[in-house]
């Protein structure tokens, strides 16, 4: 299975001159953990809720005045709208990550996915396999 295949494309995203409280917002708004970071339509980093509470909360540094760059993961690990969901998968077990962005074949944003993303999938996909079993046994 394909990432395009199960990825959500409804994007968060802020840009480069946001805040952590803009940055937050978004997250709240969205209901989602993590913001990408666009300047000039490149992907340029991304926030969570985590780097927020521990990176401003956390060191009394005011959220509505700290840059979103200051906090961002600039080094983001990634995977291509083409790549097999198993291959994201070992990405992220080996980087340690639960979220990697989705490009295009032109280095383009295109979606996100989770882990949650292909664990949803998985489970769908036991179910109508239990399912075929039982019928079969009828």
């Amino acid at each position: 299975m394909k990432i395009k295949d199960i990825m959500t494309k409804e994007i968060a995203c802020v840009d480069a001159s946001s805040t952590a409280a803009d940055a937050a917002k978004k997250m709240k708004d969205q209901n989602v953990g993590t913001v990408m970071i666009i300047d000039q339509n490149q992907l340029k980093g991304m926030v969570t809720d985590r780097a927020i509470t521990t990176k401003a909360v956390a060191e009394n540094k005011d959220p509505r005045s700290l840059p979103v760059t200051d906090i961002m993961t600039k080094d983001v690990i990634g995977c291509s709208e083409e790549d097999d969901v198993f291959d994201a998968l070992k990405t992220m077990g080996e980087n340690k990550v639960r979220r990697l962005p989705v490009v295009n074949d032109r280095d383009q944003l295109v979606g996100v996915i989770s882990m949650a993303d292909i664990a949803g999938q998985m489970r769908s996909g036991i179910d109508s396999m239990f399912d075929e079993m039982s019928k079969a046994t009828r």
